[in-house]
């Protein structure tokens, strides 16, 4: 059994054309995971992301993750991550707990602030204070998760509370986080991820983690409680630059042998959970061999 988790995401739109991947091939691409031996998927949650190019587009990654856990069986699925501002505290918990129930138990939620601008603007929604609105809605969403009634700005969510927990245990809460709030707040989760997609330095993701530590101590919270993951953004070929600005150490450029050593490095620096991006440049081509060249990585951990 391999020291440490290695998960992959998934990819959600077409790199050439930023349009958005179908939900068919989209599991695919969780179905081959599972098959090659990954430990978990992952998707992204953006309305849009605006590009000099164009708009990356992508399907409603709660819906992505049900056809996910419709066509695989044994691997961990989650968002990576899902914007909470998105959806009313009520709604994200009634989402999360169906594909808690759906998935067996695979589902991961994953939550953060949000960052990219031009979405808040199109849908109409405020973008300040976005660190202060998910502290607010962490502890309403896992109240309701666990069955237990929550108030959400002054209202209480009666009613709600006897039907989301019915069915499923409360799906497992990780932040994304860097600075020292979101630090706070993932102290109190059940995971962290850190949101800087590194490569080769874990240097960056070592002070993180030092930060998580000293939050968890703050609060008198067990460091064992909190998974603790690293985000790996890497190209499978012997480039040591890549295109639109990537170049080593931001992004982990090489062949498996070296992707491992790089798993290794997390690993040893406190990771217990590696998730890969197979192509972390937007602009490059999608391999559509990734995974299959991904798979030996696997068998050298």
């Amino acid at each position: 059994m391999r020291s440490v988790k290695v998960g992959v995401t998934l990819k959600m739109y077409d790199y050439a054309t930023y349009r958005p991947k179908s939900l068919a091939e989209i599991a695919q691409q969780a179905r081959r995971a599972e098959e090659i031996g990954f430990d978990s998927v992952w998707v992204m949650d953006h309305v849009f992301i605006q590009r000099a190019g164009g708009r990356v587009l992508s399907h409603e990654p709660m819906i992505c993750l049900a056809q996910v856990a419709a066509a695989t069986g044994e691997i961990s699925l989650g968002s990576l991550v899902l914007s909470h501002a998105f959806r009313h505290v009520g709604q994200l918990a009634r989402e999360a707990a169906a594909l808690a129930d759906m998935s067996g138990g695979r589902f991961i939620l994953g939550l953060g602030s949000g960052w990219h601008r031009p979405e808040f603007d199109a849908l109409g929604l405020p973008f300040d204070h976005l660190v202060s609105r998910l502290e607010e809605a962490v502890e309403p969403l896992r109240a309701l998760l666990k069955g237990e009634p929550a108030s959400v700005d002054g209202t209480w969510l009666h009613m709600l509370e006897a039907s989301i927990a019915a069915t499923a245990p409360s799906p497992p809460l990780w932040i994304a986080a860097e600075g020292p709030r979101m630090l706070a707040l993932a102290s109190r989760a059940d995971g962290w991820n850190h949101a800087y997609w590194g490569g080769d330095d874990t240097g960056r993701f070592k002070a993180a983690l030092g930060g998580l530590h000293e939050a968890l101590d703050r609060i008198g919270r067990d460091r064992q409680e909190v998974e603790v993951s690293a985000s790996i953004a890497c190209v499978l070929d012997g480039r040591r630059e890549v295109q639109d600005g990537f170049r080593e150490p931001e992004v982990a450029v090489g062949s498996p042998e070296r992707i491992a050593e790089v798993i290794r490095a997390y690993a040893q620096a406190g990771a217990q959970h590696v998730i890969l991006s197979l192509s972390p440049d937007p602009y490059a081509e999608i391999d559509p061999d990734a995974f299959e060249k991904a798979a030996p990585i696997l068998r050298l951990l």
